[in-house]
């Protein structure tokens, strides 16, 4: 990822020798990946919501239903990549542009040796500022998938979070769980928008305020790759049971049987604690 003069750069090393065209569908390929993550995350907070207040929807995650869900995440992560490949074309500006930034930036690196991916938002031209309406319209895209996805997080992870929060528990251990839920929700519903839609969404709007962030927009990668280990690692450490049993295993007591206890104690008479499964 780079970022300079009002362009986004996706940038993509070539580990063998490939037509510049193959280049460009990797890196769509790369960007299709880049989208499935904010749809998958979309589609598990809508199975936490299902869960904790339409239990009886459950259903459309079981077979033969169950196959649609791939079919439907498939269409906003194909228009991602299909828009990264078609409406962000190679031009003069783009090929010496690139050639620039890696021979600055990246130890000389020969433009052969990489495929890319340049979202130019405007440039200028004897003074006057150009703007490319065909990579706005694939920004707009972009936006619009990411924005989707972002509503679908915040009202499913916001309506799970009410509903814990109103479900009174009959004892202290259920109220216990219930409290250890609700934690774990909040900090699972900020996660993605901390590490995938702030980063992101700086990296999409920066080159409209000429901001050069240079190579240190591969922060936004980072951020990204961090999200789905500390998801569950989030669950593990704030479920009291989930976090003993890790260190039972960890300190080579397998019979721990607390996981079976807050299964058990989930789904008793004597709990009142709607079956979530936070971690998917």
């Amino acid at each position: 990822m780079h970022i300079e003069n009002a362009t986004f750069f996706l940038i993509s090393r070539k580990r063998f020798d490939y037509s510049t065209r193959l280049g460009k569908i990797n890196s769509a390929f790369y960007c299709a990946c880049f989208a499935t993550s904010f749809v998958l995350s979309a589609v598990h907070f809508v199975y936490r919501y299902f869960a904790a207040c339409k239990p009886h929807l459950l259903r459309y995650f079981n077979l033969p239903l169950l196959l649609l869900w791939p079919l439907g995440c498939s269409i906003p992560v194909t228009a991602w990549a299909s828009v990264s490949y078609f409406l962000y074309p190679d031009t003069e500006y783009t090929e010496a542009a690139v050639t620039k930034v890696l021979q600055t930036h990246y130890d000389g690196i020969k433009k052969e040796n990489v495929s890319y991916i340049a979202y130019v938002y405007y440039q200028y031209e004897d003074g006057v500022r150009h703007v490319y309406i065909k990579n706005l319209l694939g920004c707009f895209v972009h936006y619009f998938v990411m924005s989707m996805t972002f509503v679908v997080v915040f009202y499913c992870g916001f309506s799970t979070w009410w509903t814990i929060r109103e479900h009174r528990g009959a004892s202290d251990r259920t109220r216990q769980l219930q409290n250890q839920l609700f934690n774990a929700l909040v900090l699972q519903t900020l996660i993605p928008s901390i590490f995938m839609y702030i980063p992101t969404g700086v990296m999409f709007i920066a080159p409209f305020f000429d901001v050069n962030l240079n190579a240190n927009a591969n922060f936004i990668v980072f951020c990204s790759f961090l999200y789905p280990g500390l998801d569950p690692l989030i669950l593990i450490l704030i479920i009291r049971e989930f976090r003993l049993t890790i260190f039972g295993i960890i300190k080579g007591k397998p019979g721990n049987n607390a996981v079976m206890d807050v299964h058990t104690n989930s789904r008793g008479k004597v709990s009142s604690v709607p079956v979530i499964n936070l971690s998917g």
